[in-house]
């Protein structure tokens, strides 16, 4: 008998693959932060000249930054990976808001 599945199950669910390749135009990240709608992707590829803090939100507001909890990523030459979560609602955005006293800016690209 033919094995007529054409992908396996987690190709056919789009997880570890990206059907879409966005790339975005770079932001700057401020004190008063940034808002990115990633709600129809998987994944988020970050690179950025300054390190900065992150967080996921339904609600595209800077305002849920916690410098004492939330990580944040170091700036440099290291491209990051992120995997958009998908338990939090419907919409979602990644807020970003510079760690130190100057601004970083942020090269994205949406899968």
């Amino acid at each position: 008998m033919a094995n007529t599945q054409k992908f396996r199950s987690h190709e056919s669910l789009n997880v570890e693959s990206a059907a879409d390749w966005q790339i975005q135009s770079a932001v700057t990240v401020d004190s008063d932060g940034v808002a990115v709608n990633v709600s129809s992707f998987h994944q988020v590829h970050l690179m950025s000249d300054n390190d900065f803090y992150f967080t996921f939100n339904t609600t595209g507001t800077d305002s849920d930054i916690s410098t004492s909890n939330d990580l944040y990523l170091k700036g440099g030459d290291t491209i990051y990976s992120l995997k958009v979560p998908r338990g939090i609602g419907n919409s979602v955005y990644l807020i970003m808001e510079r760690k130190g006293s100057s601004d970083a800016t942020v090269r994205i690209i949406l899968a």
